[in-house]
């Protein structure tokens, strides 16, 4: 597609649309409707409805989009990404892709990284789309507290052409769906368009993080406080070792032979001791690969993670595989129940089940590769309606972080005495209330805005463009709300950015800067740096230790070329990492989505199902994968071992004690077992009397079978997770290693399903109290 060919055609046309009446732009969705439907030229219909589009902009908005927000929608109707910066008018360049694409393609979703910023664009532009004549949804998790989910609620939501939602709720969304009882419960007819506001954020920072449905608690281990203890015995580097750079933590030798000798077992790694070995390397990992007030926080005796790219808290989030009560343990905190999981799934694999997808953000360019390798997405940079007027000023680079923030400080004070706003960044929570104590001590007043202050978030970044505001947080500044300034603070200088250390990726760090200097205002940024900053220790080479060591009490400027380029060099390394990181947890993904494709389409099929007849044979061919499995071992197929099946998983109380001489084969037990399976079942469709319900409740009770065996699939798949990655010591590939182990685990779990399958429908018990059955499963 030729953009700038295409920007001339629609400018051509602005002129009629503008000599339309109301009546008249409002009829032309019809036509294009018809249009569509006839399959006129698709350039034609591009250029038309963009030009509707623009023109409704105009008199429902007050706005009429520029030049570069046209070229910016016509990249994003293209299935690309838009490197649009901030300020340039993402929410009024989305309207023209999402108008046209819902007309095309079905539903056209616009999804953001929160619900606030959803239901804001909701109300401040769907009207444009209901002006046009299509509706338009506000698919926020806006559920009061305690209101039973209804799936009507949500049938009407994702029915309509346009839904602004937050990756997360369409998330659980997505999963709830996949969990429905009955055909008529479904909500989601088709994932047919998305286009993701902050995509980076949502397809690389977030992707890794699950979303998860939690089911009953798990048995809770007594593990965690007894390996936090033992691994305050171990010493590095001789115990176990550490891998800064790539996060990982193990024992030596050495440490398993302290480990046994500790627990007086000589054989800690057999299987049957192996969740004590676990719980170890969960305790080394807690208290070497998170750290606290970076990755997470105690608040009210509850450890509460931090989003490692912005700094807020995320709610309602845990750890998963025991982690998060290995920080727990380590915290001298209550340990949280573990609970069991339903279902999940990463927002990788959610937007990979989309027909298509674009994006826009204001720093996505530099993530290309990567956006391209997994999601198809190539990204196009659109130029400011204005040009640039932003000073970023080159890094200054100290050798502690003493000298820094004194630099960084001194910085700060001679800006504030100019009177210019200030935006300082904090690379965590730690760092942030440091600072905020050094101006306190200089009696600048100031805000400080991180994840124990984030309720005032709104407020703060409402005042941070004013006059002499000093705002100091770590780098969730307001991310997708601009911080707007007065008159008198452009006339100042507009607003400085002050970041106070080397970010973990380049996108954080133009994320930060491009606060400053937007839609042509004046800004400056400046930046600090440390050879103890975070990432650098992360990656410092033994060159660079030595000159740390012979020059840490120098309060310089580092000018040797050599030691400024691992700045730079270790956030390059750092990116490296991540994006190793998020490819492995595309490959992982990959193993369950396949897997999980298989349980739809059986919970698909039972859903499907039409009469009594086609359940109940269903659940009968399920006996000898379950019989058969059940008497493997040959040499105890005895009367004994029959019984027990039948008893349980078809009859506790079954009483037969002596069997005929016919029954000396599987076949015959098979039979038999059908035979018995026919005679229960029929004595609960008799107490039920109703053939409807009875379909009801078999159709459940195969449901229930099929959640009951992914959720410990699941569970088994996060643990093998945790194991595959220490065979790369001994030479194995983790995916591979992971791929035949999940393959293991899933025939195991099938043929598990085939009797949990028998024992739901056969020793379910049964209830009716006013018209109304209740099923209370084994």
């Amino acid at each position: 597609m030729n953009y700038k060919k295409m920007l001339k055609k629609i400018n051509d046309l602005s002129f009629y649309m503008k000599s339309l009446t109301d009546e008249e732009l409002r009829s032309q969705t019809n036509v294009l409707k018809r249009e569509i439907k006839q399959k006129k030229s698709s350039q034609q219909v591009i250029i038309k409805s963009f030009s509707v589009v623009r023109e409704a902009n105009r008199r429902v908005l007050r706005m009429y989009p520029t030049d570069e927000q046209i070229l910016g929608a016509l990249v994003l109707y293209d299935g690309k990404i838009a490197e649009i910066k901030t300020g340039e008018g993402k929410s009024l360049i989305s309207t023209m892709p999402l108008y046209l694409k819902s007309l095309i393609m079905g539903h056209a979703f616009l999804v953001t990284t929160n619900d606030y910023l959803a239901k804001r664009d909701y109300v401040r532009i769907g009207k444009v789309f209901e002006w046009l004549g299509l509706s338009v949804a506000d698919g926020t998790n806006n559920f009061n507290s305690g209101e039973e989910f209804e799936a009507n609620k949500k049938k009407k939501i994702y029915s309509a052409d346009i839904i602004y939602i937050s990756c997360g709720t369409l998330g659980f969304d997505f999963l709830i769906n996949g969990l429905a009882e009955r055909q008529e419960n479904h909500f989601i007819s088709s994932l047919d368009f998305a286009l993701l506001d902050e995509v980076d954020e949502i397809l690389l920072d977030n992707a890794q993080q699950p979303l998860i449905i939690s089911g009953a608690p798990k048995v809770q281990s007594n593990y965690f406080h007894i390996a936090n203890t033992f691994i305050l015995l171990l010493k590095m580097d001789i115990d176990y070792e550490f891998n800064n750079s790539e996060n990982q933590v193990w024992l030596t030798e050495k440490g398993i032979e302290k480990l046994k000798n500790y627990f007086s077992h000589s054989n800690l790694l057999d299987k049957n001791y192996f969740s004590l070995y676990q719980h170890i390397i969960l305790a080394l990992k807690a208290h070497h690969t998170l750290k606290k007030n970076r990755d997470y926080v105690v608040e009210n005796g509850q450890v509460k993670l931090l989003d490692s790219k912005d700094g807020r808290i995320l709610d309602g989030t845990n750890l998963q595989s025991g982690l998060h009560q290995a920080i727990e343990a380590k915290e001298g905190v209550e340990c949280s129940q573990e609970n069991q999981i339903i279902s999940s799934i990463t927002l990788q694999n959610l937007f990979r089940t989309f027909r298509q997808l674009s994006g826009m953000s204001g720093t996505v360019k530099v993530a290309e590769e990567e956006l391209i390798q997994t999601y198809n997405l190539a990204v196009k940079r659109i130029k400011t309606h204005k040009k640039s007027n932003r000073v970023d000023h080159a890094p200054q680079k100290y050798i502690t972080t003493q000298y820094k923030l004194n630099a960084a400080i001194k910085k700060i004070q001679e800006i504030h005495e100019m009177e210019r706003p200030l935006l300082i960044i904090a690379g965590s929570v730690e760092t942030s209330e440091l600072l905020s104590l050094m101006l306190h001590n200089l009696a600048i007043p100031h805000n400080l805005l991180n994840a124990k202050s984030s309720v005032k978030e709104s407020e703060i970044i409402k005042n941070a463009g004013n006059l002499k505001s000093v705002t100091v947080s770590t780098s969730m500044a307001g991310r997708g709300t601009d911080i707007k300034l007065t008159k008198e603070s452009i006339q100042k200088g507009g607003l400085a950015v002050v970041i106070t250390e080397r970010l973990a990726n380049q996108r954080v760090e133009l994320q930060a800067k491009g606060r400053a200097g937007r839609q042509g205002e004046p800004g400056d940024t400046f930046v600090f740096e440390s050879l103890e900053d975070e990432i650098i220790r992360r990656y410092i080479s033994e060159k660079v230790q030595n000159y740390y060591d012979k020059n840490k009490s120098s309060e310089m400027i580092i000018k040797k070329r050599l030691i400024k380029r691992c700045f730079k060099k270790a956030q390059i390394l750092s990116e490296e990492q991540a994006f190793r990181q998020r490819v492995k947890t595309v490959q992982y993904d990959e193993i369950l989505k396949i897997q999980k494709k298989k349980v739809d389409a059986d919970r698909q099929k039972i859903l499907e199902i039409e009469n009594v007849y086609e359940a109940i044979e269903i659940i009968k061919s399920n006996i000898p994968v379950a019989l058969k499995s059940y008497l493997f071992d040959q040499e105890q197929q005895s009367d004994a071992k029959f019984r027990r099946f039948i008893l349980d998983y078809i009859d506790y109380n079954f009483k037969l004690t002596k069997f005929s001489r016919e029954l000396n084969s599987t076949n015959k037990k098979i039979e038999f077992v059908q035979a018995y399976f026919e005679t229960q079942i029929n004595k609960k469709r008799e107490f039920i009397n109703d053939n409807v319900a009875f379909l009801k409740y078999l159709k459940i009770c195969m449901l229930k079978a099929i959640d009951s065996s992914w959720s410990k699939q699941i569970d088994a798949l996060n643990q093998i997770r945790f194991v595959v990655q220490h065979r790369a010591v001994a030479q194995k590939d983790p995916i591979l290693e992971f791929e035949k182990e999940a393959k293991n685990l899933y025939d195991l779990h099938r043929k598990e399903l085939s009797g949990l399958l028998l024992a739901n429908v056969s020793l379910s018990l049964l209830s009716i109290n006013k018209k109304k059955l209740t099923v209370t499963f084994p």
